[in-house]
């Protein structure tokens, strides 16, 4: 029996209804070195939207994009939503509410943004309602000492200017509200009514959602070229973005058979 095959029957032996929640890049888009070109294979989203029709099942996508940004990716029905690394948490058909920062919150940020202007013009640089965003996959592949450069600096600053400092993979993210992922599949699993959950995601700003999973059912860990080591609070593995197109390909054929 194969990896996937495997957890699919662990996944099949959870309590319903099972909460089936997944982080976005790098779990179901491939990374990419510009963001805004990512994209979720047609055939995933193809399985997704089926998932989502399972009466056992309630479907959740939880992200650092803001909603705009994922919103670009997909537009399913019937999904849970928990974007902005869980700064804003949607139940599926829910319009998002107003969001209103405090003007030191707002101050901070855009003293950030002012440096992100002028500094670091060579970075890909993703701008959120509550928070911005400094990448560097790109530049780290021409430049690495650069990229190295400007995350410490942007770390420095972000602290300096009393925000928080969210840390990934050749990412500085600057925050004006602390949030995590594991905080927002809690809520999604409290407010959904599920029994179990199943969380992957493949990033150092998965790993409170893959210990909440851990609790509460099966926390996976997405390896890539990046991180390959990292899995170890994990309870099951995937090797890649296509063995989790798999996993959901054969978990949906098992659940409508």
């Amino acid at each position: 029996m194969s990896r996937v095959e495997s957890l699919v029957e662990t996944l099949l032996t959870l309590e319903r209804p099972l909460l089936l929640a997944l982080d976005v890049d790098g779990t179901l888009a491939p990374i990419v070195r510009d963001p805004d070109l990512a994209q979720i294979p047609a055939q995933t989203l193809s399985t997704l939207s089926a998932l989502a029709d399972v009466a056992t099942l309630e479907l959740a996508l939880i992200t650092g994009r803001d909603l705009s940004s994922l919103g670009r990716m997909e537009q399913l029905q019937g999904v849970w939503r928990a974007v902005e690394h869980g700064g804003l948490v949607l139940a599926p058909g829910q319009a998002p509410p107003p969001r209103v920062l405090a003007s030191e919150q707002r101050e901070a940020l855009d003293r950030f943004r002012q440096w992100v202007d002028a500094h670091a013009r060579d970075a890909f640089i993703e701008y959120k309602p509550q928070a911005i965003a400094v990448h560097v996959r790109g530049l780290a592949a021409s430049n690495p000492n650069r990229a190295d450069e400007l995350l410490r600096r942007a770390d420095e600053l972000a602290q300096s200017l009393g925000l928080h400092v969210r840390r990934g993979k050749a990412l500085r993210e600057a925050e004006a509200a602390l949030h995590d992922k594991g905080a927002a599949l809690r809520e999604i699993f409290e407010r959904s009514g599920a029994r179990s959950v199943f969380f992957a995601g493949d990033d150092l700003t998965d790993f409170p959602a893959i210990d909440f999973a851990i609790e509460h059912g099966v926390g996976a860990f997405v390896r890539s070229d990046e991180q390959r080591g990292s899995s170890s609070r994990s309870t099951a593995s995937l090797e890649s973005v296509d063995e989790v197109a798999a996993l959901l390909a054969q978990l949906l054929q098992r659940l409508t058979r």
